[in-house]
């Protein structure tokens, strides 16, 4: 059984969800120099995706490997906090950002704003400048209402 992310998704899920497109498995093997055939087995190795797999992948399909290596497991998540607003986006997107707009959560993080909380503090500058990330009293304000 390879390796999951927090949120349940395999390798293929999270590239197709990051790159808004179908990763056909020949494409995945092409970006690890991996002939079909042999990618075919090791896709379902324990340790698929590794943490040296993961940086071929994040260069191949521009995405940021330390964000694939935290969602696999390989970093822990304390290391969100040295993202950039990027690749805290990309975490985001992978993760499902929809747990982000829950008002139960937004408030967590909102009462937690002005102290030395880095990643509710990011996550909160992300929900200010992305659409996706606002409540819907949120988006009342913005609108004028």
């Amino acid at each position: 059984m390879p390796r999951l992310t927090r949120a349940g998704k395999d390798l293929g899920r999270v590239l197709e969800w990051l790159l808004n497109r179908d990763v056909p498995d020949g494409e995945i093997a092409s970006a690890l120099k991996l002939a079909k055939a042999t990618y075919s087995r090791r896709k379902d190795a324990e340790d698929f995706p590794s943490y040296a797999e993961l940086i071929a992948l994040g260069e191949h399909f521009g995405l940021s490997a330390r964000v694939l290596q935290i969602a696999f497991g390989w970093r822990g998540e304390d290391e969100l906090i040295l993202l950039e607003m990027d690749e805290m986006r990309q975490y985001m997107e992978q993760a499902g950002f929809a747990l982000f707009a829950n008002e139960r959560v937004r408030n967590y993080m909102v009462a937690r704003q002005d102290g030395d909380y880095p990643v509710a503090n990011k996550i909160l500058k992300m929900a200010a400048v992305d659409p996706r990330f606002k409540s819907d009293e949120g988006k009342a304000q913005d609108a004028g209402g």
